[in-house]
């Protein structure tokens, strides 16, 4: 199910509204391989990145066939291995990965939808014990160039409520993204069921 969007810039403008360095530095990336998810792909503006700091796998998904094909452009030209690409409607379908498998999970400008919760059942089943589910989305107390309608833009009580009893603990990491983000971070607890 495609969610509302406010459509894709041309991709240089679209990487100019991010601190791309700053926020994979607020992801806090494990030392070890670590197996890492991207629900959203885009351009792979994080896709990209991500994969040149990271000796582990990154699974990545997006419900447009264009934007998975740019992303696998991008990553052939960086000379990237390390990525899987899959077009996949991950509101319908999930991820398809294996319970307690990754070590994060993006969910970046994807949940301005009524339906969070499905994605952060997602997020919350995939992820190993310990593991962390990042999110950023558009900030709604500033003007910003893109972004959705800011009715619709998610701040951190809405996270919160529809994550609650999800298995995933806030520990206080939310912060701005300079200039136009913020971020949470949700860490998965052992609940004793694993």
């Amino acid at each position: 199910m495609k969610i509302e969007n406010s459509g894709m810039p041309e991709e240089s403008y679209w990487n100019s509204l991010f601190d791309i360095a700053g926020i994979i530095e607020w992801l806090a990336l494990p030392k070890a391989a670590a197996k890492i998810v991207e629900i959203g792909c885009g351009y792979g503006t994080f896709t990209v990145p991500l994969a040149q700091q990271s000796s582990g796998e990154i699974y990545t998904f997006d419900i447009e066939p264009s934007m998975i094909e740019v992303a696998q452009t991008n990553a052939g030209r960086a000379g990237l291995s390390n990525i899987t690409f899959e077009f996949r409607d991950v509101l319908e379908q999930g991820t398809g990965l294996e319970s307690n498998s990754a070590d994060r999970v993006l969910l970046f400008n994807i949940l301005h939808l009524a339906e969070k919760r499905i994605f952060l059942q997602e997020a919350s089943r995939i992820l190993k014990v310990g593991g962390r589910l990042a999110i950023i989305h558009w900030r709604k107390d500033i003007p910003t160039p893109r972004g959705p309608t800011v009715n619709t833009r998610p701040e951190k009580i809405q996270i919160l409520s529809a994550s609650d009893g999800l298995d995933l603990d806030y520990q206080g990491n939310s912060k701005i993204l300079e200039p136009y983000h913020w971020g949470m971070q949700l860490v998965k607890k052992d609940n004793g069921r694993q």
